[in-house]
């Protein structure tokens, strides 16, 4: 079995391994990262701490399935909103911006978790590999609308999408309005 890029192999597919996973997101997203213990995760999520560090070594082992987990999702997530415009580069993009603040009500989990490390720390990797994910996905579906700056508007996309979230989760207002015009306004600039 091969290790990717230094990462440890990853568990088999388990319900002990989904359980402690589903709690560890609950508990990380709504309360923090360093504000949750592994006794806590281990208690609500109904196995013993054996169990738990058969599928994560270390905390930051669980900390790293949690943002990787919330990565793929995000993926699944923002390609099926654009799949379902194929062809309608516009409206995709509108869909994924439409659909970003849904799903972050206490703010990016990925700003969360780079706030609460080192820049050296694992959690700011991934947390940078999935904004880059993201800013490559945005330029493509502009690249493919024809803008004439779509690596530098995909950025400037990014940026307004991290900003949105925050905004939202802080002043708990509706930000919608604003973020989605934001958003058009800088794909038509």
């Amino acid at each position: 079995m091969s290790i990717e890029a230094g990462r440890p192999p990853r568990s088999r597919p388990s319900a002990a391994r989904e359980r402690i996973l589903a709690t560890a997101d609950r508990l990380f997203y709504d309360e923090g990262i360093r504000a949750v213990g592994i006794e806590r995760v281990v208690a609500e999520s109904g196995v013993t701490r054996v169990t738990l560090y058969r599928h994560f070594p270390s905390k930051d082992d669980l900390v790293a399935a949690y943002l990787e987990a919330r990565a793929e999702r995000d993926r699944t997530r923002i390609t099926a909103a654009a799949g379902a415009h194929h062809g309608d580069p516009r409206a995709a993009l509108h869909e994924i911006a439409a659909d970003t603040l849904a799903h972050c009500y206490r703010g990016c989990p990925f700003v969360n978790a780079a706030a609460e490390h080192a820049a050296t720390h694992r959690t700011r990797t991934i947390a940078a590999a999935h904004r880059t994910w993201i800013a490559e996905f945005t330029e493509r579906l502009l690249r493919e609308l024809g803008h004439p700056r779509p690596a530098r508007t995909a950025r400037m996309l990014l940026m307004l999408r991290t900003g949105a979230v925050v905004a939202g989760s802080l002043e708990g207002g509706p930000v919608e309005r604003a973020y989605l015009a934001g958003w058009d306004a800088l794909i038509d600039a």
